[in-house]
């Protein structure tokens, strides 16, 4: 008999975390689930770590594999997956001991094809923040709600229901509890070609194809920041990266004809991408060369599209936080003030 919940976990070299994430899932109040983890050549105790999880508990299952990268790693762990629904988790995280009951009961009797909950984001100085998606709970099979629901999975300021504590991370899939049917029949799977959104693309995907969404304001899910993380790296090669994410997106906007529903929101995150390029790439401690050549490399690239019309737009966006200030600079071409100022932000924290 099919559980009700797998849970499909990508792991490489977890070893650190693993077993706080695989405890959480065992102190569940919700029990009929079953565990799906991918290790994806993992060179540390890893491995050894859930052959003894699935030794103990047959509702692990455990994959071993060559390295392929946590896209890969996620998919072969679809692919194995029963239940009918599927969450995804990563390896550092864990879940609160009601997770399950939580979003599971948001499906209402299994006719929702997405139930959200909550977040706390967990940093390692040992502070932890709570974040709610929206202002209220909901449960809608409204297609307009849910094009809004589709668009803030690009920009958090077209949210059909803005929350103050909002953060950047509703693309992520670990708070979304998601029928396992609608993954398989419209051949959803995780692109190879992205290392950054991966989790926001499929996503995007999935809210365009779901006709139910119930969201919980309830926090369920403990997102551990880390110093490390590929998300908070600063080098060079993310400037390739976000050229692949806004590849991968006009794809989708193009292949699924919803350029007017999602045009504003797209920009927003173009503009988005642009700011995290300049902290995390131009101007950020470590980063290569003088800050001449590093400027010309960040203005350059409102040179080509779509950054050129992001900027041009600024002014419309729903922005929010620190986009504001940065969509107003860089939307009077105010580059080199913009440039500047994270300049200086760069060098006190060097200090």
């Amino acid at each position: 008999m099919m559980p009700k919940i797998s849970i499909v976990i990508p792991v490489y070299n977890s070893a650190r975390y693993l077993r706080e994430c695989l405890d959480s899932i065992l102190s569940q109040s919700f029990s009929d689930w079953e565990v799906v983890a991918v290790d994806d050549g993992s060179s540390d105790e890893s491995p050894a770590i859930l052959d003894d999880y699935a030794a103990r508990d047959a509702r692990f299952k455990v994959i071993h594999k060559v390295n392929g990268g946590v896209s890969a790693a996620r998919n072969d762990g679809l692919d194995v997956a029963s239940g009918e629904y599927v969450l995804f988790v990563d390896s550092d995280d864990w879940l609160s001991d009601n997770a399950l009951q939580v979003l599971y009961e948001a499906t209402s009797d299994c006719t929702v094809d997405v139930a959200i909950a909550d977040h706390w984001l967990w940093k390692e100085n040992g502070s932890e923040s709570l974040h709610h998606f929206f202002a209220k709970e909901f449960s809608t099979d409204s297609a307009d709600v849910i094009r809004d629901v589709l668009r803030m999975v690009l920009y958090k300021g077209y949210s059909p229901y803005p929350s103050p504590s909002c953060s950047y991370m509703f693309s992520a899939l670990w708070s979304k509890l998601i029928r396992r049917k609608l993954l398989v029949e419209n051949g959803i799977r995780f692109s190879s070609a992205l290392k950054l959104y991966e989790d926001g693309l499929v996503a995007l995907q999935v809210f365009q194809s779901a006709k139910s969404v119930s969201y919980r304001q309830e926090p369920v899910y403990h997102y551990r920041v880390l110093n490390n993380s590929l998300c908070h790296i600063n080098e060079q090669k993310l400037v390739t990266d976000c050229a692949n994410i806004v590849r991968e997106v006009e794809s989708f906007i193009q292949a699924n004809g919803c350029e007017d529903a999602l045009r504003d929101a797209f920009m927003a995150r173009v503009l988005f991408l642009t700011k995290k390029m300049a902290l995390r790439s131009f101007f950020c401690r470590g980063a290569q060369g003088t800050f001449f050549s590093r400027y010309k490399a960040f203005k350059g690239i409102f040179a080509t599209e779509p950054y050129c019309s992001a900027v041009k737009n600024a002014a419309r966006l729903k922005l929010c936080g620190n986009e504001k200030s940065y969509g107003k600079l860089t939307g009077h071409g105010l580059f080199m003030l913009t440039a500047l100022l994270y300049e200086l932000r760069a060098r006190i924290r060097r200090r």
